[in-house]
């Protein structure tokens, strides 16, 4: 497992054995537009489009998404997965046919990378009248079976039904506002987020997405601690949802989804005045954990005083923080023919263990 994360942006990079590569989210350098995950395995020497048997989408948010529909477009062999919460055929042909006519997405948007993921699904050989992803993701469902020696697995954890079944309810009235559209503004994306349970030989893996807490047990992490269908099974190590954060961290999920101490990893999310993860974050997690990484630490700091100036910025904004010049990844890898499985764990760029 890779995973990146420069302090905007999010992107998880699995390899599950025998050329089986697995692409969860996207973000992008912030030095150049490439998507990272395809300068990542051009560096390691493996051909994206020849490898990637998947990408999953786990939500809609922008820092999940930079760069995902030129991953999938670099990925042609690529099945698409995303949440089933948005999981209708009327609605993908929609934003297909209006968005054709220059009427419903801004361009450098959420929506508009949503279209552009559709203009690479229609140009496939399904035709124009089977635009979609090739799975939807939703709570119990297995989504991919193979790699090392044929038995790795993949699970979505969530949405839940009752998220899928609320989602769709309201989906057309908040999509078509009678303008352009630059986000799905009025959905909150996190609770449609796509959790994923990666198992593979003795040694399994729990990615939280930005999945968070509700006060309504048919949502969020407490569906998916209820759920009859999702796999029994307690994972060694724990991407953390949504960038360590209080309102995604569930007492629950430590105790029953993850081994005693589990080792993790946060992606941080600079651009908010105090950035993800907190200080208090960072405490909390370590307390529950033998090792904590983070990919780009810090993730922000205050930034330099000029002369002049600061008075004309303050008056323009409201915060003002400068992002880490320099992104960070680690790479974490497991010896699936050892019992128990020991992993080592390789930190690039200004990723680092808290």
């Amino acid at each position: 497992m890779t995973v990146f994360g420069p302090g905007v942006g999010e992107c998880i990079v699995l390899h599950l054995g025998e050329g089986d590569w697995i692409i969860v989210d996207s973000c992008t350098s912030p030095v150049g537009d490439e998507p990272a995950a395809l300068g990542y395995l051009r560096s390691i020497g493996v051909d994206p489009d020849a490898s990637v048997r998947m990408i999953v989408a786990t939500h809609w948010h922008d820092d999940h998404i930079q760069g995902l529909a030129t991953l999938l477009s670099e990925c042609s062999n690529a099945q698409f997965v995303m949440s089933a919460a948005l999981g209708t055929q009327q609605f993908f042909q929609l934003v297909l046919e209006v968005n054709a006519q220059n009427r419903l997405v801004k361009h450098d948007s959420s929506a508009s990378e949503f279209a552009e993921i559709l203009d690479v699904l229609e140009s496939r050989t399904r035709g124009p009248y089977a635009v979609g992803p090739s799975v939807y993701a939703d709570d119990g469902k297995r989504i991919f079976r193979g790699g090392h020696a044929g038995t790795a697995e993949v699970w979505a954890l969530s949405p839940s039904a009752a998220t899928v079944t609320n989602a769709l309810t309201n989906l057309a009235g908040q999509l078509l506002t009678g303008g352009e559209c630059k986000r799905f503004k009025r959905f909150t994306p996190n609770d449609l987020s796509v959790a994923l349970l990666v198992r593979a030989g003795n040694y399994d893996l729990l990615l939280g997405a930005d999945l968070e807490n509700t006060a309504a047990p048919e949502f969020g992490w407490k569906a998916v601690l209820s759920s009859a269908v999702r796999p029994a099974t307690q994972a060694a190590a724990f991407k953390v949802a949504h960038h360590g954060s209080a309102n995604a961290d569930h007492d629950e999920v430590w105790s029953t989804m993850l081994v005693k101490e589990p080792i993790a990893v946060v992606t941080p999310f600079a651009k908010l005045a105090e950035p993800l993860p907190r200080g208090t974050d960072v405490q909390r997690i370590k307390s529950r954990t033998s090792e904590l990484y983070c990919t780009t630490w810090r993730p922000s700091k205050k930034p330099p005083r000029r002369r002049g100036v600061d008075g004309i910025v303050r008056g323009a904004t409201k915060t003002r923080r400068a992002m880490n010049p320099k992104s960070g990844y680690l790479c974490f890898r497991v010896d699936l023919s050892n019992s128990p499985a020991t992993p080592a764990i390789e930190l690039f760029g200004c990723a680092t263990r808290l």
